[in-house]
C-alpha cells in the first residue's frame, strides 16, 4: 500500500486556508465593527496590531477555515483538506506566539 501526497493539492489547500482566514478576519471586522469601507477595515487591522488584539481577530477569522475544510472533504479533495488543516495549525501556533511573546 503506497501513500502518495500530492504536494500541489496540499499547497492549494494551504493557500486556501490562509485566504479563508484573512477573509474571515475581514468578515469579523464587518460584523463586529459595522464597517464596510476598505480603508477603515485595514485601519482597524493596523490598530489591532498596536493594541495587541490581533490574535483575537486571527482566531475569529480561523472559523472560516472550518467551512473550507468541510467543503473540501465533501467533494473528496482530501489533500486540499490536509492543506487547510496545516494552515489552521500554523495559524494556531502563530496566535499562541503572539499572545505569549
Amino acid at each position: 500500500m503506497e501513500i502518495r501526497l500530492n504536494k500541489k493539492e496540499v499547497l492549494f489547500g494551504l493557500f486556501s486556508g490562509f485566504l479563508a482566514n484573512f477573509l474571515g478576519m475581514i468578515i469579523t471586522i464587518i460584523v463586529l465593527f459595522q464597517e464596510t469601507n476598505s480603508s477603515n477595515i485595514f485601519k482597524i487591522i493596523n490598530d489591532s496590531f498596536l493594541d495587541d488584539s490581533i490574535s483575537k481577530l486571527i482566531s475569529l477569522g480561523a472559523i472560516l477555515n472550518l467551512i473550507v475544510f468541510f467543503i473540501f472533504l465533501k467533494y473528496d479533495y482530501e489533500e486540499r483538506a490536509k492543506g487547510v488543516l496545516l494552515a489552521t495549525f500554523i495559524i494556531a501556533i502563530l496566535t499562541i506566539y503572539i499572545n505569549n511573546f
